[in-house]
């Protein structure tokens, strides 16, 4: 018997152990001393966007904390990360709620909308690389319009370091679309997704989304009907404040004021 055979032999007491672990452990209960959060953890998931660069941050609490925010924030190049969090510049773009009780629920979709956010991201095509029309320079669109009146290929402009890193920045159409696919119950271990019995047929769970501007739905190409949208009548500022709700087709002329 070789080396290798002797330690394999020599591991057989512990797989026995393990085994018998499995056989007579059951399911652990909970533990009591884990961090459980305050009651309604997860049941509202609040999505901040940067007013100039459209960077995006999902939070569980109304009110942004710099800390544990800004870990949220990719470095995509020079000056693309801000030092710190200005309240005047993020503002909230959207709230999930879900039922009451389904905290748990909730915390699975925050991870999954984060997770798809990293991805955008990190992982990117090459059409990154080019910009689109609406980024052309006047010198650009005549050698545009030029090339396509002479019926040759299509004229693609390159990014500049700068110009990418903004673009990587700009995620607020993703997490738009990102919330639809993450409420449609899309993807493994999902909890969207519920049964009433053990064996019968998943459901979706109901779930309301308050947006400051409705129109931002139109980034999604697809909702469920699970999903309700309305308007995010009262401001996060103006609750913080102790203030009376302040209608949202105001906040942009108060917001321009502001800066």
């Amino acid at each position: 018997m070789n080396a290798t055979q002797r330690v394999r032999a020599g591991q057989l007491p512990d797989i026995a152990r393990l085994c018998l672990r499995q056989v007579h452990g059951g399911k652990r209960p909970p533990n009591p001393m884990a961090f459980q959060g305050p009651e309604g953890h997860g049941e509202n998931i609040w999505v901040f966007t940067h007013r100039r660069t459209e960077q995006v941050i999902y939070s569980l609490y109304a009110t942004l904390e710099g800390f544990r925010d800004m870990k949220q924030l990719t470095y995509n190049g020079k000056k693309t990360k801000p030092a710190k969090l200005r309240k005047d510049y993020w503002a909230p773009m959207a709230k999930i709620e879900l039922p009451q009780g389904a905290g748990k629920v909730g915390r699975t979709v925050f991870q999954k909308l984060r997770e798809l956010k990293h991805l955008h991201e990190v992982s990117w095509g090459d059409s990154l690389f080019y910009k689109t029309p609406l980024e052309y320079t006047e010198n650009q669109k005549k050698a545009a319009a030029k090339r396509a009146a002479e019926n040759g290929p299509e004229i693609r402009f390159p990014r500049t370091k700068a110009e990418r890193g903004r673009a990587l920045n700009a995620q607020k159409a993703n997490s738009v679309a990102d919330i639809a696919v993450v409420l449609s119950g899309a993807g493994a271990g999902n909890k969207i997704k519920y049964s009433t019995e053990e064996d019968g047929p998943k459901k979706l769970l109901e779930v309301k989304v308050n947006w400051s501007n409705i129109q931002d739905t139109g980034y999604a190409k697809k909702w469920t009907s699970n999903v309700k949208h309305s308007k995010m009548v009262e401001s996060v500022v103006a609750r913080r404040r102790k203030e009376p709700p302040v209608d949202e087709m105001e906040l942009p002329a108060q917001t321009e004021a502001a800066i």
